[in-house]
């Protein structure tokens, strides 16, 4: 008898690209995988999720990730930003306090997964390119201002929430980010 006839290992994908989460069967992966410790478990269910909610009334932040290079900054966000979309993914989590949590942002999110590299383009004017590009796709028309056009960018913002809101009633617009740097920032408005 040989030891492989014993135990059995799926090979470990060295580095995972969030926008491998739009797709469904790479999503379901990512959850399944994800190995949360206890420490982790805590900041899910005290930091993340409840700064995600959007039921009970808080003064919700964006968060901030940070890590060295193949720390799983990538692969924690596309975990939460695909249980933040499906709440089918839910069963794939491995611990049951944070299944238990994540059931109050599950599949109430329409999530837009993009990756910034280097460029010289405003990060406005990524952010409203993408958010545009991205709503369309979700049948949503709405073109923001020229930045040079308007006073205030957060009116705009609170303008294009209503346009989408009729789309998708009881769900928030997720933003999840990477920077060919080591930091990412998931941030979510409200509907």
């Amino acid at each position: 008898m040989k030891y492989g006839d014993l135990i059995q290992f799926d090979p470990i994908e060295s580095v995972v690209q969030l926008r491998d989460a739009d797709k469904a069967n790479a999503a379901h992966t990512l959850v399944n995988t994800y190995v949360i410790s206890e420490e982790m478990a805590e900041r899910l269910t005290q930091l993340v999720i409840p700064q995600m909610q959007f039921d009970q009334p808080v003064d919700n932040k964006g968060l901030l990730v940070v890590g060295n290079y193949g720390t799983g900054k990538s692969h924690l966000m596309s975990v939460v930003s695909s249980l933040a979309a499906d709440a089918s993914l839910l069963d794939g989590l491995s611990h049951a306090g944070v299944r238990d949590a994540a059931s109050q942002i599950s599949g109430r999110f329409k999530v837009i997964r993009t990756e910034i590299g280097a460029t010289t383009m405003s990060l406005r004017d990524i952010l409203v390119a993408e958010l545009e590009e991205h709503l369309e796709k979700l049948g949503v028309e709405y073109v923001f201002p020229e930045a040079g056009t308007i006073t205030n960018h957060k009116r705009a913002f609170e303008d294009m929430m209503p346009s989408s809101a009729r789309f998708f009633p009881n769900t928030a617009c997720c933003w999840w980010s990477t920077s060919c740097s080591t930091t990412c920032a998931p941030a979510r408005t409200r509907s």
